[in-house]
């Protein structure tokens, strides 16, 4: 089966960079895969789950915003940030999510609330990552 180099990379590393099967990927118009040989492309990209499909496994991310292109060969995602399960905490994700929690108890405004919002809206993607059957192989 034919493959495509797969590189997300963050201002702090390069996250992952393997050939692939197939990337699935949340874009400001919705989640879109992209296979080998894909129309050359570039988009924006929202913070949620990234899944790469590699031979019959099937490994997942939080990623922050960002940007995807795709080139014929090659899968480029430029993104804030990227966390493999395994470097997810349980229990700095939960208590980062009762605190995002407790911020929009009080009825926050302007910029605190946009902070809680978004603490909780990371924390949620994470667990979600977390919960996932299969890991990331090891990082680079």
């Amino acid at each position: 089966m034919s493959q495509f180099l797969l590189e997300i990379i963050t201002p702090e590393r390069i996250a992952y960079s393997e050939q692939v099967d197939a990337v699935n990927v949340p874009t400001v118009s919705g989640h879109i895969g992209v296979l080998p040989h894909h129309v050359p492309l570039f988009s924006e990209l929202t913070e949620g789950e990234l899944k790469i499909v590699s031979g019959k496994e099937e490994y997942y991310m939080a990623i922050g915003g960002g940007f995807i292109e795709v080139a014929p060969d090659k899968v480029t995602v430029l993104v804030s940030r990227a966390l493999h399960a395994d470097e997810i905490n349980e229990k700095e994700i939960l208590a980062a999510r009762n605190a995002a929690e407790d911020a929009l108890k009080t009825k926050p405004s302007g910029a605190a609330l946009a902070e809680a919002e978004a603490l909780l809206r990371r924390s949620v993607i994470a667990m979600k990552v977390l919960r996932r059957k299969h890991r990331m192989p090891p990082r680079l």
